[in-house]
């Protein structure tokens, strides 16, 4: 049985050739990938507010002024805690801990819920009584549409970032694409009947979130 001789070193004219390649293929400065990536943020942020304008915007529906300012300040909160967590970098350059991103993913849906319930029954119980031509799939649309423009930014921002656990910071990413987006729809929607908020409101979070551990996988790793 004979096998190929496999030279042990390269020979000096493969080292020219290789460096020659190398040499003729750009390789972007980590100044220009960065200015793309802000590019490609500020893209994405326009799509999702063109996405909110086109459907109405901000919409009070009798709602109390105080009670929109209220359910939004919590959203506001939320999201720029998750944006905190999920996108900090410390010395080492590496994501936060996957029982942090994960404690993060789990910790906010419900606190939301809880906060636009809580806000919303202390303006009355009528507040939070049932729409029955709103079940929350209007809601459910429209912030996933919201939150995917925001989610594709964030993972160009960060890709090939996370050695160590890019599905769950993928994850992470796509709770605060989410949490933002949902800022945005609660200013829209007008419904605090429990179910209409988990089905609209809530439901996209997880979504989000698992379609950006999908993508996390793909983009983040090195």
């Amino acid at each position: 049985m004979t096998t190929s001789h496999v030279p042990r070193h390269p020979t000096p004219d493969l080292k020219r050739r290789i460096l020659e390649a190398a040499r003729a293929e750009a390789t972007p400065t980590r100044r220009e990938v960065r200015s793309r990536a802000w590019l490609v943020l500020g893209i994405s942020t326009v799509i999702a507010l063109a996405i909110f304008m086109h459907f109405g915007g901000i919409r009070q529906y009798g709602r109390p002024t105080a009670l929109v300012v209220g359910t939004c300040l919590g959203w506001s909160v939320a999201a720029t805690m998750a944006a905190w967590i999920s996108m900090a970098r410390g010395q080492s350059k590496l994501p936060r801990t996957t029982r942090t991103l994960i404690a993060m993913m789990i910790a906010i849906p419900p606190v939301l819920l809880a906060w636009k319930i809580g806000v919303t029954i202390s303006y009355g119980a009528e507040m939070i009584a049932p729409w029955p031509t709103r079940p929350g799939f209007r809601c459910l649309g429209l912030s996933i549409a919201t939150a995917v423009p925001l989610l594709i930014s964030f993972l160009v921002f960060y890709r090939r970032s996370d050695p160590v656990h890019p599905g769950i910071s993928g994850g992470a990413l796509g709770m605060a694409a989410g949490v933002f987006a949902g800022t945005l729809v609660d200013l829209w929607c007008p419904v605090a009947y429990v179910p209409h908020v988990l089905l609209g409101h809530i439901l996209p979070l997880v979504v989000v979130a698992a379609f950006g551990a999908c993508a996390g996988r793909l983009l983040l790793r090195p």
